[in-house]
């Protein structure tokens, strides 16, 4: 596996730990009716998952999952690699009624490919990129199957690399969202997805520049004003008959960095709105108007006191919060709530330093976790030598070793007292003969 492929899958297993284990959803019934499929929205700084709605049904992802082509695309390629397009990669796409710019035996550049795919979403790129590391769509999408449940994704199996429909083809909102962090870790491919428009290069097949620009109307006002939101960077659309309006948006606010997925979102026969787009502003809004970074633990916050040994005068120390803890909340959650799962040393031995981690404390508002905090020495504290030397004395006499020692020292007594109490026989017994042939001699 290449170093940058290592890098990658790192940062990726961050950021879905954060969703998938630790974030809980902040609210259970918020106050937001989101007219799709499914949705979900995450701020991946955090990891609090804000709102979610049917995010683990398997649903049509359409071409959001070109995110996934690229993220697998990265990991197996190199920027100045060449991509050559053959005739399957083309074949049939203008019959799905899919734009086709590629052309048989053109050969592009891996990173114009990858603008090509992520901004333009060409089916035709998807295939190429396919073929190219996996000589098949099908064979590459089992390379996709398998980073899907390498980053933990639940519900979800690849068919095919461009999104085109396929009823085992399928996600859903939370494992999009999952991929979508992942992919956003890699810096190259964040800032694609945030561009508006890109010149690609002239290739063997197109003699000169061309000019793409993005299917994404929340980052621009190029083709639809309607739905441009400040602070969006991305993500990545979709639209089939089968799945609807899709929508992976990106979009950041301050410190805080937003995630939304749209499925199966409609259009407005009489507005002629884009559903994908306007429940991911509402999903936006709902974030921004309703939720703020709050300190739920201030550093050297007392949490518990645990004893201290061989401190002269000293018994009990107590551990405090390491640093301030923030929790993206909603505005109306009571922090008088906030209670601790402590689990830390039973008794703390002198010396001890301040700032010594000596524990651990799972933060809870009601009955929902948020996350742990680091427990430290509040002061310092230094050991006394007698209470330690006599200490150290106690413990060897309880130790295994001095029980060795005793028994030994006891067998050796008893062995001694043998060998007197033999030799103070034998002296007997020679006396007792000595006497005896004296007697003898006397006659």
């Amino acid at each position: 596996m290449k170093p940058k492929q290592l890098t990658a899958l790192f940062l990726a297993l961050i950021m879905i730990f954060a969703v998938s284990a630790q974030a809980a959803p902040v609210t259970e019934e918020p106050d937001l009716t989101i007219n799709a499929k499914a949705a979900f929205l995450v701020e991946i700084t955090t990891g609090q998952v804000l709102y979610e709605y049917h995010a683990d049904d398997k649903l049509y992802p359409a071409s959001t999952t070109k995110l996934m082509t690229a993220l697998v695309a990265w990991e197996h390629c190199s920027p100045g690699d060449m991509i050559s397009v053959s005739f399957q990669a083309v074949d049939g796409l203008a019959e799905q009624g899919s734009s086709v710019f590629l052309k048989n035996g053109e050969q592009m550049e891996f990173m114009d490919m990858l603008h090509y795919l992520l901004i333009a979403s060409g089916n035709d790129a998807a295939n190429a990129l396919a073929e190219h590391i996996s000589s098949s769509n099908s064979a590459f999408a089992d390379l996709m199957n398998e980073k899907a449940e390498e980053l933990g994704c639940q519900n979800t199996h690849f068919a095919n690399p461009s999104g085109l429909h396929d009823e085992n083809h399928y996600t859903s909102a939370r494992d999009l969202a999952i991929i979508a962090q992942a992919a956003m870790e890699i810096p190259e491919l964040r800032e694609i997805v945030g561009k508006t428009q890109y010149k690609l290069q002239p290739t063997n097949m197109h003699e000169s520049e061309t000019t793409i620009t993005t299917t994404n109307h929340l980052i621009s006002r190029l083709k639809d004003g309607r739905y441009f939101y400040k602070g969006a960077y991305g993500i990545k659309t979709g639209t089939t008959t089968p799945a609807g309006y899709c929508l992976i948006g990106g979009a950041q606010s301050g410190e805080l960095d937003y995630i939304t997925v749209v499925l199966g979102g409609e259009k407005d026969p009489e507005t002629g709105d884009i559903g994908c787009y306007t429940e991911t502003i509402k999903l936006l809004d709902y974030a921004k108007k309703n939720f703020s970074l709050q300190t739920v633990t201030s550093a050297d916050t007392p949490i518990q006191e645990v004893p201290v040994r061989f401190a002269a005068g000293k018994e009990h120390t107590k551990l405090v919060a390491s640093a301030d803890s923030e929790l993206l909340l909603h505005n109306d959650t009571d922090l008088s709530q906030v209670t601790y799962e402590v689990d830390a040393v039973a008794t703390a031995d002198a010396p001890i330093k301040k700032g010594e981690k000596l524990g651990t404390a799972k933060v809870f508002i009601g009955d929902t976790e948020y996350g742990t905090i680091d427990l430290v020495a509040s002061e310092d504290i230094e050991r006394s030598d007698v209470l330690y030397a006599l200490f150290q004395v106690q413990e060897f006499f309880r130790s295994p070793l001095f029980r060795i020692i005793l028994v030994v020292l006891i067998l050796l007594l008893l062995f001694l007292i043998f060998v007197s109490t033999k030799r103070r026989r034998n002296r007997r017994k020679k006396r007792a003969r000595r006497r005896y042939y004296s007697g003898q001699g006397r006659r």
